[in-house]
């Protein structure tokens, strides 16, 4: 000890307390939000010490301060698990209460759910929340097309903020190793488009996406993470309390009538989150949303296609594009991995597994200028989708800052739904919305534009 001195072992203490701190918080994250509630009310960590350099002194810091639960993204299950940590008398039909509360009447306070005591009410509160996300921008297109802006904050990055910046000098190991800053939440993006008949929600399931198709507004923006199940439901659940969609009358119509996927990230490639969402948006205790009223938009991860007939049960939509394979490799770099012939392949293993009100394959195809709207690319179209129950939805591609591509002339457009038509395909041009907001996907997030929630 004599040889190495008492400042070596003191650096060497601390280094160790520090990874312990870093060890601790990573095994946190590993968990599901609320397993980690449980483990960390169970198992409370002890403050540690160490040593500030700017200051001279020891300084206490917290080793993690657990966030209180969000209960939004819970089944009934786990919300009786979470609550049953807080109150042990309670049984599993008051789990159910709460569920019910949180999903079928749309209650975001502890105190409005009448049915259960005062004092579970309190404890609920003091330890959980009800939370759809942050609005932090609101646009109204004159169409009627409503596009949000939602912030949601990574667990990693709300254990961050959990630290007193006081306690760790800015340019100390401790704060490097902590990842100790102010970190902004992620940005993503939900649009309501109401129409005469219907109204339809298009929620996003990544933040950001790393598919880069060529035309797509979000391609131009780095990957970040996957939404957990509980921002995929919330992006639905701000709309509906929004709308008063929550608590119906009987025989009252839903606002949002039609749910679809279609908004920013391959919600394939976040499966495990989209089949925990789609299963809470369905439950009949709960939202009880029609699974044929619900697509899933995917730009062709084929090993999961035919689960979303097996597993998720909903409506199939594919973003197609093209029919050969060099233009498609060069406006959605995908089909280098998963080429036409085996997407069609898994469409058709679709239909023949799924539901007879569900097995109707919807082909969305953006129509650029000179690009894919030529007479004989709405030929291969007709003869590559030849026995599929499907539909043709023509799209007009939505122009944003920057891009290289225009949309068809809308002679072109008329003139390829007529060569489908006239090969029995049933299609339709799809109306242009909110073009006075930049309600292309991706662009709110980009533009960051001021509007408030009117």
């Amino acid at each position: 000890m004599g040889i190495v001195g008492n400042n070596y072992v003191e650096k060497r203490g601390k280094l160790a307390r520090l990874y312990y701190l870093y060890e601790v918080t990573t095994a946190l994250y590993m968990l599901e939000p609320w397993e980690k509630f449980i483990v960390s009310h169970r198992f409370k960590p002890n403050a540690i010490s160490f040593y500030n350099y700017s200051k001279s002194v020891a300084t206490e810091i917290p080793v993690y301060t657990e966030p209180k639960i969000n209960l939004v993204g819970l089944n009934p299950k786990q919300i009786y698990e979470v609550a049953s940590r807080i109150d042990p008398k309670i049984n599993k039909f008051v789990g159910n209460q709460i569920y019910q509360w949180i999903y079928k009447k749309g209650c975001l306070e502890f105190d409005n759910m009448a049915n259960l005591s005062l004092e579970l009410r309190k404890k609920l509160g003091n330890s959980c929340i009800i939370s759809y996300g942050n609005v932090r921008e609101s646009q109204l297109s004159v169409d009627g097309t409503r596009k949000l802006l939602l912030e949601y904050k990574s667990e990693k990055k709300k254990a961050c903020n959990t630290v007193d910046n006081g306690n760790v000098n800015d340019t100390s190991e401790e704060k490097l190793v902590l990842g100790y800053k102010e970190n902004p939440g992620d940005l993503v993006e939900t649009v309501y488009i109401p129409e005469v008949d219907r109204g339809t929600l298009c929620v996003s399931s990544q933040v950001g996406c790393a598919l880069n198709c060529k035309f797509c507004h979000t391609g131009t923006q780095k990957f970040m993470r996957n939404l957990t199940s509980s921002e995929i439901l919330g992006q639905y659940m701000q709309v509906a309390y929004y709308m008063a969609d929550f608590d119906r009358k009987e025989n009252e119509r839903r606002k949002i009538t039609n749910l679809v996927f279609m908004g920013q990230g391959e919600p394939l490639l976040n499966y495990r989150n989209l089949k925990a969402a789609i299963s809470l948006l369905t439950c009949k205790d709960g939202i009880a949303f029609p699974t044929n009223k619900i697509t899933v938009s995917t730009s062709g991860i084929v090993p999961l296609i035919e689960k979303v007939a097996t597993e998720l049960q909903v409506q199939l939509a594919i973003s197609l594009h093209a029919t050969e394979d060099g233009l498609r490799n060069k406006l959605m770099p995908i089909n280098k991995q998963y080429p036409i012939k085996e997407l069609i392949k898994s469409i058709r293993a679709f239909c023949s597994k799924s539901s007879d009100k569900n097995n109707r394959v919807t082909f969305e195809y953006v129509m650029l200028d000179g690009i894919n709207d030529f007479p004989g690319d709405a030929v291969r179209l007709s003869k590559l989708i030849k026995g599929i129950k499907s539909h043709v939805n023509l799209i007009p591609f939505n122009p944003w800052p920057g891009t290289e591509f225009k949309a068809s002339k809308k002679a072109k457009i008329n003139a390829f739904y007529e060569t489908l038509s006239n090969q029995d395909v049933s299609c339709s041009i799809r109306k242009p919305r909110g073009q006075d907001i930049f309600a292309a996907c991706g662009q709110l997030k980009s533009n960051s534009l001021s509007k408030q929630w009117a």
